[in-house]
């Protein structure tokens, strides 16, 4: 119950208890007022029947001349004179057989001195019996009570107005301590007491700097480990994490390494300073930055003092040729001196697929590197391994057929792999990892279909149509366990889609709505990190839960963290990858752990695969793992009569 009501209930009982209290005492003393009065009026009969007894000499006829007015004056209905308990005399109202020894009448005796062993008895009616209780009569009552009820009335209305700013300081206290602060809708301008209204305000004030400030020290301790000061880009360490993960990524089947070498950097240096040629790095750095935003998933790194590495995921040899191309092309734009007229770069690059040795693709990229600096033409070199476009399955016309394919007879496999607290144990939570097949029946996963399904504009409707299965897995879900579906932030952006997942998610019951998770990708949440605070809250206000994957794959703040009040942290399998020998990455994952303390966001770890991983892991404070070391991926669909069923898919 709320203060105010409260006060308002303790204020009510104690006016109606005073009303109650006045009544019962005026009507307590109103009626021994009237027994009093009666009282002596008996008194008086008595004392007149005794002095005429005595001046009648006891003559019945005389005394029957004047008594029965007596009687009548004063209401008596019957009256007796006994003596020695024997009636002399007998005076009654013509009702008095009818009304002696009633409820509502009241007897007196009292003995006489005009002569021994004489006394008199008298029944009357009570004080007030003959009173009027008609509506006219009880007015004044009424009116007063009336008078106090609206009073009491306007009084607890203007307390309840006064202590409004109360309750609204209790509501924003109710959030604080539920985590649920972004739903506060009222101003707390108007809350009261101000004074502890502006001491909230700057607590949490506080607070949220502490909050922002733990994020930078967050991003700073990372961007020192995995960054380069100078250029503000990822250095070996960082780049060798990220390789690994893609030579280890069941989802990228495959990849292009480009190393850069500016070879005349160390004559600028010589000739013209190390602040011109510092100058001249950072231009390269910014315009190879331009260059890899346009391929989803790239990323580049300071390889080395003047060599810089650029990882191009889902790319053959060709691709690899043509972007090496483009690179030359861009650097040779740099504000070069003019005494260099023909600058000396030189790109070495080589192809990978997934399960190759990382030694390897750094000595083939080195080897191609130091190819293109003994050969001369263009300056760049491809390690030729034969990743074509038929063996890696792409083009651009092959995909966009082969999707709308997909989509026309909605044969998305959806596999769900579990999330554990600890081996052995049930899953917490399990994820949905879609998979396709191309014309000739290889399998297919999302992170090798969804960059082209976005390249060919389709991936609003893969995402449709993902969501819809999954909502008709969530009845089949596990008591205590829930699930989680990836969604494009390009796709939740769209007002169109929000529309159709809100319509679709209110269709559902709160309890199977509690199950589901919505997972972003850190990538695209640092990029829209305003604009998805709107539809996200959203979601969260539907009763579903919120989590980020690949979280530090990239050096980013994690102020989403807190201002989209996330339910999971799922940490980038690069950074997972053999951690109990990486004392940077143990670092970097305690950084994050520390980053979510504090809040309701539980740490999960991606990608773990072997017992000493998950050891470290749990060690540091991480909450649950999803990998091989616990289950594998396996298909979520039914099997009825060889019928597989798959969400609205029946496929035979």
């Amino acid at each position: 119950m709320k203060f105010t009501n409260q006060l308002i209930t303790t204020i009510s009982l104690c006016i109606l208890t005073a009303v109650v209290i006045v009544l019962i005492g005026s009507g307590t003393s109103f009626y021994q007022i009237g027994a009093l009065y009666q009282q002596r009026q008996v008194d008086t009969v008595f004392r007149l029947v005794d002095e005429g007894w005595q001046a009648s000499g006891a003559r019945l006829d005389k005394i029957d001349a004047w008594l029965p007015h007596i009687l009548e004056v004063n209401g008596i209905i019957d009256f007796t004179v006994l003596r020695e308990g024997i009636p002399v005399y007998n005076s009654s109202r013509i009702d008095a057989a009818a009304t002696v020894g009633d409820v509502f009448t009241m007897e007196y005796s009292a003995p006489l001195e005009a002569e021994p062993n004489l006394s008199a008895h008298l029944v009357l009616r009570p004080p007030f019996y003959n009173i009027d209780h008609s509506f006219t009569a009880l007015s004044g009552i009424l009116g007063s009570l009336v008078l106090v009820l609206i009073g009491s009335l306007w009084m607890l209305r203007w307390l309840r107005r006064q202590f409004r700013g109360l309750e609204l300081l209790e509501i924003r206290s109710q959030y604080i301590l539920q985590d649920k602060l972004g739903s506060l809708a009222h101003d707390t301008r108007l809350e009261w007491p101000h004074h502890t209204s502006q001491a909230l305000d700057k607590l949490l004030q506080t607070l949220k700097d502490a909050g922002q400030e733990r994020s930078r020290f967050d991003s700073f301790m990372r961007a020192n480990v995995f960054f380069d000061k100078k250029m503000g880009i990822g250095n070996r360490v960082f780049f060798d994490n990220r390789l690994e993960a893609a030579l280890n990524d069941p989802a990228c089947h495959g990849g292009a390494l480009l190393l850069v070498e500016l070879q005349d950097l160390a004559k600028i240096n010589y000739h013209f300073g190390y602040e011109y040629g510092d100058e001249l790095l950072t231009s390269a750095s910014i315009y190879l930055g331009h260059f890899v935003r346009g391929t989803p998933g790239a990323l580049q790194a300071r390889y080395s003092g003047t060599t810089f590495a650029l990882l191009l995921p889902n790319t053959v040899e060709s691709e690899a040729k043509e972007a090496a191309r483009q690179v030359m092309k861009l650097l040779r734009r740099l504000n070069w001196p003019e005494e260099i007229t023909d600058p000396t770069i030189y790109i070495g690059g080589v192809c990978f697929r997934i399960g190759e040795p990382l030694l390897q693709i750094h000595e083939e990229a080195e080897l191609a590197l130091r190819s293109a600096e003994l050969q001369e033409g263009d300056g760049y070199f491809i390690y030729f391994k034969g990743v074509t476009e038929e063996s890696m399955g792409k083009g651009t016309v092959r995909w966009r057929a082969l999707l709308e394919r997909v989509l026309a007879q909605q044969t998305i496999q959806l596999d769900r792999q579990g999330i554990y607290v600890g081996l052995n144990q049930a899953p917490i939570m399990y994820e949905l990892l879609a998979r396709i097949q191309d014309e000739q029946g290889r399998e297919l996963s999302a992170g090798q279909f969804f960059p082209m399904a976005e390249k060919c504009g389709l991936l609003n409707q893969l995402d449709r149509n993902i969501i819809s299965q999954a909502l008709l897995l969530l009845p089949d879900i596990e008591p205590g366990a829930s699930l989680a579906v990836n969604v494009s932030a390009s796709s939740l952006l769209q007002r169109q889609f929000q529309y159709w997942l809100v319509l679709e998610l209110l269709q559902l019951p709160k309890a199977q709505l509690n199950k589901l998770v919505i997972d972003l990708s850190e990538a695209q949440v640092s990029r829209h990190a305003q604009s998805l605070i709107a539809p996200l809250r959203a979601l969260k206000a539907l009763g579903c839960q919120l989590a980020v994957d690949h979280a530090g794959q990239d050096v980013v703040s994690t102020q989403y963290v807190q201002d989209y009040q996330l339910d999971y942290l799922k940490i980038h399998p690069s950074l997972v990858r053999d951690i109990d020998t990486k004392a940077v990455n143990q670092m970097a994952v305690s950084s994050l752990i520390g980053n979510s303390e504090g809040s309701q966001t539980k740490v999960i770890a991606m990608g773990v695969e072997t017992r000493a991983e998950w050891q470290c892991l749990s060690q540091l404070g991480v909450y649950a793992g999803q990998g091989y070391f616990f289950a594998y991926p396996e298909p979520s669909v039914k099997k009825d009569n060889g019928v597989l069923i798959s969400g609205r898919q029946l496929s035979v």
